[in-house]
C-alpha cells in the first residue's frame, strides 16, 4: 500500500478529530448562551456586524491559505518535494500581505463602520476598539496561516486536536469572564479573544519549529514558487472576494431590512449550522492531505475513492445530529439558550441543512485544488452566487418575512452547488455517474430510512432532556445499521468487517 495513502493514519485521525469535535462543539454551543446572556442580542449584533466589516477586507486569507494548503501538502506527497521553499516563502509574502491588510482595514474599514452600518449609540465607541482589535486578531491568524498548513499537511491531527481545544476552552473562559464586569462588556470580550488568538498563534510556531524541518524559517522569497502559488491564490481570492460580498453582503443586507435583532439570530443560526458541519469537518481535514498526497503520486483509483468515500461519509456524520436536531429544534434551542429568539427555530433549521451540501462537496473541491486548474470553477459560481444579494434585499425590503428571506438563501446555496459539481466533473477524474452511484442514492437512502426512523422514536419519547438523550443513542444505534446495510459498498462493508476483526484480534491479544 502506498505511503500517501494509510488506513490506519486515516482511521486515527478521524477519530481524534471526532473526539476534538464532541469536547468543542458543546463548549462552544454552551459559550454561545453565555455571551447571549452576558452581552444581550444587541451587543451581540454588534460584534457580529463589526467581525463581518473585518471579514469584507480579508479576501486575500481564503486565498493563500488555500493555495498554501495545497503547496505544502502536494510537494510532501512529491518524492523529491521542497516543502520548506514552499513554507518560507509563503511566510515572507504573508508578512508583506498583512501588512497591506492592516493598511486596508484601517481606512476602508473604518469608513464603513461609521459611515455604512446600523448601529445603536450606545454601542458605537465600543465598537471601534471592538474593530481594532477585531483587525488584530485577523492579522495574528493570517500570519498562523503556513503554520496550520504544515500541521495538516503532516497529518498531525493529534496536535491539531489538542491546540484547537485549548483554544475553545479559553473561548469560553473568555465568555464567562465577561459575567465578571458590569461595564463595557463587549470591549472586554473582545479584548479577551484577541489575547486567545495571539496564545495560539505562539503555540502553533512552536510546535512546527520543534517537529518539522520545514518550519526552519530563512528570509528570501523563491519567485518561481510564489508565482505558481500567486496564480492559485488571485483565482481563489477572487473566488474568495466573490463568497465574503455574498456572505456578508445577507449580514449587512439583514440589518439594513430587519435591524441587529435578526443579525443575531442569523449568527447564531450560523454557529449552529457550523456546530454540526464540524462533524463532518472530523473526516475532510483528515482524508484531504491524502486526496492531494494520491493525486501528487499518480494513484489516481485511490483517489477517487478517498474522494467518493469521504463526501459519502461526511453526509453520514451530518446524519448522526442533523435528523435528531429537526425533529428536535426548539427543544435543542431552548435548552441551549434558555430563550428563544424570534425566528431562530426556522433559520436554524434552513441553515443546517444547508451544511449537507457542504459536507457532501468538501471532498470534491479539494479533488478540484489537487489539479491546480481551479479558475472556471472557483469564478463562475461565486459571479453567479452574487445574484443571491439582489433575491435577499427585493425579499427583505418588500417581503417583510425573515422566513422568506432564509428561504431565498437555501436555493441560491443549492444552485450553487449543482454549477460547481458541474465544473468539477469536467476537470476531475470523477463522473455524474459516479456521484450519482457512489454518493447521491446511498445517502438519499439512508436519509429517508433514518427521518422515518427518528420520527417514529421521537413520537414514542417524552419531550424532555432525558428523552433527547434517549433518542440520540438510539437514532445513533439505527442509524449505523442503516448505513451498513443500505448505505455502504460490498467493498466498504468488507473493509470495515477487516478494521473490526483487526481490532478485536489486537484487544485480546
Amino acid at each position: 500500500m502506498p505511503d500517501n495513502f494509510n488506513k490506519n493514519r486515516l482511521l486515527k485521525n478521524s477519530l481524534l478529530l471526532y473526539v476534538r469535535m464532541l469536547f468543542t462543539m458543546w463548549i462552544n454551543l454552551y459559550a454561545t448562551r453565555l455571551v447571549l446572556q452576558n452581552l444581550g442580542v444587541e451587543d451581540m449584533g454588534v460584534y457580529g456586524v463589526v467581525g463581518s466589516i473585518v471579514s469584507l477586507f480579508t479576501v486575500f486569507t481564503s486565498g493563500i491559505t488555500s493555495a498554501v494548503q495545497r503547496f505544502i501538502t502536494f510537494e510532501l506527497g512529491l518524492k523529491n518535494g521542497q516543502p520548506n521553499k514552499v513554507f518560507c516563502s509563503s511566510l515572507n509574502v504573508i508578512f508583506i500581505l498583512s501588512v497591506l491588510m492592516l493598511f486596508l482595514l484601517e481606512v476602508g474599514g473604518l469608513w464603513m463602520l461609521f459611515h455604512k452600518v446600523n448601529i445603536p449609540e450606545t454601542s458605537r465607541a465600543a465598537s471601534f476598539w471592538v474593530f481594532q482589535l477585531s483587525v488584530l486578531t485577523c492579522i495574528v491568524n493570517t500570519i498562523s496561516i503556513p503554520y496550520n498548513a504544515l500541521i495538516i499537511a503532516h497529518e498531525k491531527m493529534d496536535a491539531f486536536a489538542i491546540i484547537s481545544i485549548v483554544q475553545v476552552i479559553l473561548n469560553f473562559v473568555a465568555a464567562y469572564c465577561i459575567s465578571l464586569f458590569a461595564n463595557n462588556r463587549l470591549l472586554i470580550y473582545a479584548v479577551l479573544l484577541a489575547s486567545v488568538s495571539i496564545l495560539i498563534r505562539l503555540l502553533y510556531q512552536m510546535y512546527c519549529h520543534r517537529k518539522f524541518s520545514e518550519a526552519h524559517y530563512h528570509l528570501g522569497i523563491d519567485w518561481p514558487t510564489i508565482k505558481q502559488i500567486g496564480k492559485f491564490t488571485g483565482v481563489s481570492t477572487a473566488s474568495g472576494g466573490l463568497q465574503v460580498i455574498a456572505s456578508q453582503g445577507i449580514v449587512f443586507i439583514i440589518n439594513l431590512t430587519f435591524g441587529v435583532a435578526i443579525n443575531a439570530v442569523y449568527t447564531i443560526a450560523l454557529q449552529l449550522k457550523n456546530s454540526i458541519l464540524s462533524f463532518a469537518q472530523n473526516v475532510q481535514r483528515a482524508i484531504a492531505p491524502q486526496i492531494t498526497k494520491t493525486y501528487a503520486n499518480g494513484e489516481i483509483e485511490v483517489h477517487k475513492k478517498l474522494v467518493y468515500g469521504g463526501s459519502k461519509l461526511e453526509v453520514y456524520f451530518i446524519y448522526l445530529i442533523m435528523i435528531p436536531f429537526l425533529f428536535r429544534t426548539e427543544y435543542i434551542i431552548r435548552l441551549w439558550l434558555g430563550e428563544i429568539p424570534d425566528y431562530l427555530v426556522i433559520f436554524a433549521q434552513y441553515l443546517v441543512f444547508t451544511s449537507l451540501m457542504y459536507a457532501a462537496f468538501e471532498p470534491i473541491r479539494i479533488a478540484v485544488f489537487a489539479t491546480n486548474n481551479i479558475s472556471k470553477f472557483m469564478i463562475i459560481p461565486d459571479s453567479i452566487n452574487i445574484l443571491t444579494l439582489p433575491l435577499c434585499f427585493l425579499g427583505g425590503k418588500y417581503g417583510q418575512n425573515p422566513t422568506l428571506f432564509i428561504q431565498i438563501v437555501l436555493l441560491c446555496e443549492i444552485l450553487i452547488c449543482l454549477i460547481r459539481i458541474y465544473y468539477a466533473i469536467k476537470i476531475t477524474f470523477i463522473t455524474i455517474k459516479d456521484i450519482l452511484k457512489e454518493i447521491l442514492f446511498p445517502c438519499v437512502k439512508v436519509a429517508i430510512l433514518s427521518a422515518f426512523a427518528c420520527f417514529w422514536i421521537s413520537s414514542l419519547i417524552s419531550q424532555d432532556f432525558i428523552g433527547l438523550i434517549i433518542l440520540l443513542i438510539i437514532n445513533s444505534i439505527l442509524l449505523c445499521i442503516i448505513i451498513y446495510f443500505v448505505g455502504l459498498s460490498h467493498k466498504e462493508k468488507l473493509q470495515i468487517r477487516n478494521i473490526i476483526i483487526k481490532l478485536w484480534k489486537k484487544y485480546q491479544n
